[in-house]
Order: C-alpha cells, then sequence, then structure tokens
C-alpha cells in the first residue's frame, strides 16, 4: 500500500510539472515574415473536453528566446468562426507578420462554440463555456511559457466581434487564478497588459441591451427592447446564449440567471486596475436592427464606462460619433507599445480579502435601490461613488440587515455602493442608473 501511495505521488507531481513539446516548423515563405527563423506550431491542445475545438496555433518570431505574447480571439457570434483562419486570411497573417517582426510571438486560439441557427437542440452551458475556454487557453500558454518561447509577463488581447467581447471579459475580470487549484493550469493569471477591442458588445448581460445600450438609443426617448431583439434574433439564439431559458424574461427572475448574467456582464467589472483598451468601431449603423450586435453604441457606451473608471489608457476610434482620441496610433501599434512596456507582476499565492456578501437590487433602476446585507452580519456604513470615485451620498451609524437608497434624482450611468460591516469589512457592488 505505502509502495502505491508513494507511485501515486510521483505521477501525481510529474503530471503537474509536466512539459509539453510543441512541434515548431518554418512560417511558408509565402507569408512574408521578415525574421531570421519564424515558425509556428499548429494546434496545440490546451484541454481534452473538445479536441477540435480547444487548441491554438502559436506562431514565433524565432526559437531563441521568450516573446512577449499577443492572443487573437476570433468573432463568428459565437456560433461560427476558428483559429484557422489565420491560414486563410490574408489581413490577419499580415497582422501576425507585424507582430513577429517587432519581436512578439503571436497565438490564434479556438474555443467551443454554441450550436449553429439550424440546430435541434439546446446548449445547456452557453456563453460561459467559450469564455471559460479562453481563459483557460490563457492559463495554459502562461504554464508552459518556456516551452512555448513566450514571456508570460507580457501577454495583450485583440479580437473582432465575439473576440472583442471575449478579450473585454478576460480584461475586466479580477484575477481568476485559483491558486489552490490542484490543476496547475488554473493557478496561473488571467490578467494582462492590454486590449485591443474591435467592434465587439459592451457586455453579455443581454438585459443591458435593452435598458443601458439601446435606452435612448436615437436621443428621442425611443428604446430597443429584448422583445424586439429576440424577434430578430431568434429565441433559439437568445436562449442558448444562457443555456436554455423559459421565456424572453426568464433572466429577470431566476436567481441562478441573474448571477450568470452578472458573471458575464463586463460594465459590471469594469474596475480601475483594469489594462489600457484600444476601442475600434467603423460601424455606422443607425438603428439598432441594422446591426444589434455591433452597433456602435456598443463600443460608445463601453468607451464612456471604461475612460471614466479605468486608470489606465483608454482610447477609441467611433466613426459614427466622430470619437477619435487615438492620436493617430493604430490598434496594433497602442497593443504593441503597452505590451512591450508592461511587466506583468503574477502571483499565484493565496490572497486573504475581508469582503461581505450583499444583494443589491434592482439592478439596473430607475428610482429606489435595496441593499440586503449578509444574515449574520449587520451593514454598518454605506457609500454611494460616482464612477469618477466622488461621493454622492453617505450614511453611517447603521445597524441593520438592509436599506433603501433613493436613486431617483441621480444622472444616468454606472454608480459603485461600498457596504461596510460591522466588524469593518467591506464589499463594493456596481449599479446601473437608467
Amino acid at each position: 500500500m505505502k509502495n502505491l501511495l508513494a507511485l501515486i505521488l510521483f505521477l501525481s507531481c510529474f503530471l503537474n510539472n509536466a512539459q509539453i513539446s510543441p512541434t515548431f516548423n518554418p512560417i511558408p515563405a509565402s507569408y512574408g515574415v521578415g525574421t531570421t527563423n519564424p515558425v509556428y506550431a499548429l494546434d496545440i491542445e490546451y484541454n481534452t473536453i473538445d479536441v477540435g475545438q480547444q487548441a491554438f496555433h502559436l506562431f514565433l518570431p524565432d526559437t531563441v528566446e521568450s516573446y512577449p505574447l499577443i492572443i487573437h480571439i476570433h468573432g463568428g457570434g459565437f456560433r461560427g468562426g476558428s483559429r484557422d483562419q489565420i491560414l486563410t486570411d490574408p489581413s490577419l497573417q499580415a497582422v501576425m507578420k507585424y507582430y513577429l517582426e517587432n519581436g512578439f510571438a503571436f497565438a490564434t486560439i479556438g474555443y467551443r462554440i454554441l450550436p449553429p441557427e439550424t440546430a435541434t437542440y439546446v446548449d445547456s452551458v452557453g456563453v460561459i463555456k467559450c469564455l471559460s475556454d479562453s481563459k483557460r487557453s490563457l492559463q495554459f500558454m502562461r504554464y508552459h511559457a518556456d516551452d512555448l518561447f513566450i514571456d508570460k509577463h507580457r501577454v495583450g488581447l485583440r479580437g473582432g466581434s465575439a473576440g472583442a467581447g471575449t478579450c473585454m471579459w478576460l480584461a475586466t475580470r479580477d484575477d481568476m487564478a485559483e491558486p489552490s487549484s490542484s490543476d496547475p493550469v488554473l493557478r496561473e493569471s488571467t490578467r494582462v497588459c492590454g486590449v485591443y477591442y474591435i467592434g465587439g458588445q459592451a457586455t453579455y448581460d443581454l438585459y443591458k441591451w435593452e435598458s443601458v445600450i439601446f435606452n435612448d438609443w436615437d436621443g428621442m426617448g425611443s428604446n430597443y427592447t429584448v422583445d424586439s431583439m429576440v424577434n430578430l434574433l431568434g429565441f433559439e439564439r437568445y436562449s442558448d446564449f444562457y443555456g436554455g431559458i423559459d421565456s424572453n424574461y426568464h433572466i429577470l427572475h431566476d436567481p441562478e440567471l441573474i448571477q450568470y448574467r452578472q458573471d458575464v456582464d463586463m460594465l459590471y467589472h469594469l474596475s480601475s486596475d483594469d489594462p489600457a483598451i484600444y476601442i475600434n468601431s467603423g460601424n455606422t449603423a443607425i438603428h439598432p436592427s441594422d446591426d444589434l450586435l455591433h452597433h456602435p453604441l456598443h463600443a460608445k457606451y463601453l468607451y464612456e464606462a471604461a475612460e471614466s473608471i479605468i486608470s489606465a489608457e483608454v482610447v477609441a476610434n467611433i466613426t459614427a460619433f466622430g470619437i477619435n482620441t487615438t492620436g493617430s496610433e493604430a490598434g496594433e501599434e497602442f497593443l504593441a507599445r503597452l505590451v512591450g512596456d508592461c511587466n506583468l507582476g503574477l502571483s499565484t499565492e493565496e490572497k486573504t480579502v475581508n469582503n461581505i456578501q450583499f444583494n443589491v437590487y434592482p439592478n439596473p433602476t430607475t428610482d429606489n435601490v435595496t441593499v440586503n446585507g449578509n444574515s449574520n452580519t449587520r451593514i454598518s456604513r454605506v457609500i454611494v461613488y460616482s464612477n469618477t470615485g466622488s461621493v454622492i451620498n453617505e450614511i453611517s451609524d447603521l445597524n441593520d440587515y438592509s436599506l433603501t437608497l433613493d436613486f431617483y434624482d441621480y444622472d444616468k450611468g454606472i454608480y459603485l455602493i461600498q457596504v461596510i460591516d460591522e466588524n469593518g469589512n467591506s464589499s463594493v457592488q456596481r449599479v446601473v442608473k437608467m
């Protein structure tokens, strides 16, 4: 028995420190990469649930050092697209060539996608599986950085459409490393140095498309409702997004779906320590139905929210609204500059955070907000901040489990509510005023 246990422990240690041996071949001359020894490795698997989808291609200037890494995440509405785009698309090959010739590695990742429109079944997991695959691929590359010739401390993301939204989801989430996980890949950090967002979505909380993104979309009080979106996209597509729902407004009442919406809401997770972002939208759609998924209002709202919250650089080129704060710097140049100068301090140690749990509802709101605290501790103090950090309201000397805040006279936008309990522990949540 002792020998068996020793063998198990040995194998566990061996597997947890396993190396990979990707096969690097010369990049074809037709790609025109002007480095000494450009090489690539195709179909490197980062998980085994669906090996056809969960893999990436990696392109390197050479194999003589560790290169900062740019990860490209493909679009396709989470229903299509492929990491293989790089093998046939001259424009993406030109992007790869730019990065390699400037001393960067370049990866294109695949991820599991949702059912096609012709499917007769509903996806039971939803968009979170697409997002989580991209997260794991990032962590996998970091864990195997030495074998892949990449610098895990200098990583940037770029993508279009669903790929852009995925980049933002990764960038805005607090570090999703799991230091105590039995899977060493999941112990790696998910923080990045910068993002180049190209024509994506502002949030994957689809109710916020009605209540925030397309609320008063024409400046004359018009609203584009969830019902209208479902009529345009089809109920099956809407249902697939959250792993199956009973009706359009099921997402407003089911606690699990409310939590799901928050988990995939980039606007909710914006915080001051998020990385620099370059937002690019050349879309000129006017009515939401002209291009619901890539409408420039996504980019405009994301820019305004991010620019007011994130401490790092946030620039945008949004054609439809005449917004251009880029200083004529192209998106690829921006990302190369940020990643090249970056040196993330990545830690996989456990962090002790004295957060308390509390609920805020309704969110979004038009008038009042109710704050419910943990049933085991009382709320002592509540502070409401604007999205620029100014104190809007402060209530002290409380001794209760809940209270109601009046938001009626507040301007539309994002606010932060900090709750402090009787033991001095605190936590912060964002609230959207419509």
